[in-house]
């Protein structure tokens, strides 16, 4: 049987009472926004006090992002065309560069320093403390080569001859002659002929003969020393 309705009663109570029902309604403490979106525009802002942001999909920017703050990113990011970091810039941990790079300004590194492939340094360069070129490596300036591989370990040039190192020694070497210098004497060498000057004394080996003249110099046989006779 269908309910009568009493026209002697209002409704105004029943109003009433859903309009505080609106009044003092929370409805976006719990709501949801379906295919048609969010939109704020005219200048609006949405303001997040005491609470968070979490993007469980895309989050797509089309104009200007702007932070102020602490940015803490955790995982993989992807940084497509030009960055500029104004400002102290710290990476900690390991960091891969692919592609050419340019540095203008001072660049200062603390700990080991490894540099795989062609090094080009344009410019003055100084280095101070040692350096040492490991693995049979060579310098070479110009027309100058520092082989260590060369006389034991020695300098050549490009024109001929060059200077190295054998048993504490050091051997002079030319395009048709050779020197020797040792702890106790200094010897040159030339095709058949050598000198040779110790302590005291000076040594000739292969010289050349003449007749018809005063003699002032006498050449021991035996141990072909050379002394000036007076």
């Amino acid at each position: 049987m269908a309910g009568l309705d009493d026209l002697s009663r209002g409704e105004l109570a029943d109003i009433l009472r859903r309009l505080r029902q609106l009044e003092t309604a929370s409805p976006l403490q719990n709501a949801s926004i379906g295919s048609n979106g969010l939109r704020v525009y005219d200048g609006g802002v949405i303001t997040i006090q005491n609470g968070g942001l979490n993007v469980t999909g895309t989050a797509t920017i089309t104009g200007t992002l702007q932070a102020d703050g602490t940015i803490a990113f955790t995982g993989t990011l992807t940084q497509s065309g030009p960055s500029t970091f104004t400002g102290d810039t710290k990476l900690n941990g390991p960091t891969h560069i692919n592609g050419t790079t340019d540095i203008a300004g001072n660049v200062t590194t603390t700990g080991t320093f490894t540099q795989n492939g062609t090094t080009n340094l344009n410019g003055t360069t100084s280095v101070k403390g040692n350096m040492s070129v490991t693995g049979g490596g060579k310098i070479t300036a110009g027309n100058t080569v520092i082989d260590p591989s060369a006389s034991n370990g020695g300098v050549t040039f490009a024109s001929g001859g060059g200077v190295g190192g054998n048993g504490g020694n050091v051997v002079v070497k030319g395009t048709g002659n050779a020197g020797l210098i040792t702890d106790t004497t200094a010897a040159v060498f030339a095709g058949a002929s050598q000198l040779t000057v110790g302590d005291g004394y000076v040594k000739i080996d292969g010289l050349e003969t003449v007749s018809g003249v005063t003699a002032n110099l006498y050449m021991d046989p035996s141990t072909k020393r050379v002394k000036r006779i007076v």
